[in-house]
């Protein structure tokens, strides 16, 4: 699959050439210097299982710009949590209000920007959207009332193009765990764009992913793990066997939900090959 070989890739080069880094919570083989990714495709990495259902829970979240945290995200989430299981200052607020102006909440709604933006004027420049309010970041242990909250947000920045009636988004990755989070991230942003260009009219075109900091948490379980990964062989020029269908419910909303129930996968998802689970920090 052409997807697996790029994250052989990924990996094959940050544990041989990443510096090491000792980060806040471990200590990591990090580059900051990765060519980025185009995808026109399903990015879906299934050489060890990818929970793509649970991902796009986590996206609708974020999309719903609800400060509690969904019952079956907790185990993703529950550490990083203020009291009752709310999450201020973070993605929810970020895609639908952009941060707080001092302790009041901005009701700026990013993501009907870029609805607005792609429908009325899919030439511009600026449909840009930021994860990352750094006046927010630099307080969110206060802001979520946890003194254990990093400043979560791994994506910093998502610019939209129109070329030729197709919409493609460039994401850039502030942060990027390669075994846990970046098989989850890929497939979250490849179904954003594909709300994007259905609820623009459009079709969807490719996402390009650019690294910040791209790293390997130096933890036995996560070693062991990219290992049995880099042990298999792949053909890079293989295509998916598999492809992600939106099939959303007609909404008349300015800004449509955004609902993990209406994509479903089409055709069949191998079996990982890799079963190992590295445990979360």
């Amino acid at each position: 699959m052409i997807t697996d070989h790029r994250y052989q890739v990924l990996l094959r080069t940050v544990s041989e050439y990443g510096d090491l880094v000792e980060t806040r919570n471990h200590l990591t083989k990090s580059c900051c210097d990765l060519d980025p990714i185009t995808f026109t495709q399903t990015p879906l990495v299934t050489l060890r299982k990818t929970a793509w259902k649970l991902a796009l829970r986590e996206m609708e979240w974020f999309m719903s710009g609800d400060m509690k945290c969904p019952d079956e995200l907790m185990p993703w989430w529950k550490d990083q949590l203020g009291y009752g299981g709310m999450y201020r200052g973070g993605y929810s607020h970020q895609y639908r209000y952009s941060g707080f102006i001092g302790t009041q909440l901005n009701n700026f709604d990013q993501i009907k920007y870029l609805l607005d933006g792609l429908r009325k004027n899919p030439n511009s420049r600026r449909l840009v959207m930021t994860t990352w309010n750094p006046s927010d970041m630099a307080h969110i242990t206060e802001i979520n009332h946890n003194p254990l909250t990093p400043s979560c947000c791994h994506g910093s920045m998502i610019h939209l193009f129109v070329r030729e009636g197709r919409v493609h988004m460039t994401h850039y990755q502030r942060s990027a765990d390669l075994l846990l989070g970046v098989p989850h991230n890929w497939i979250q942003y490849w179904a954003l764009l594909m709300y994007f260009a259905r609820h623009s009219e459009l079709d969807v075109g490719s996402l390009r992913w650019i690294f910040g900091d791209a790293h390997i948490y130096q933890e036995p379980s996560h070693l062991d793990a990219v290992k049995q990964l880099l042990r298999i062989s792949m053909q890079p020029e293989v295509d998916n066997s598999f492809n992600l269908l939106y099939n959303p419910v007609a909404q008349n909303q300015v800004v449509p939900e955004f609902k993990a129930g209406d994509f479903v996968m089409e055709g069949v998802i191998p079996e990982p090959r890799v079963l190992t689970k590295p445990k979360l920090l």
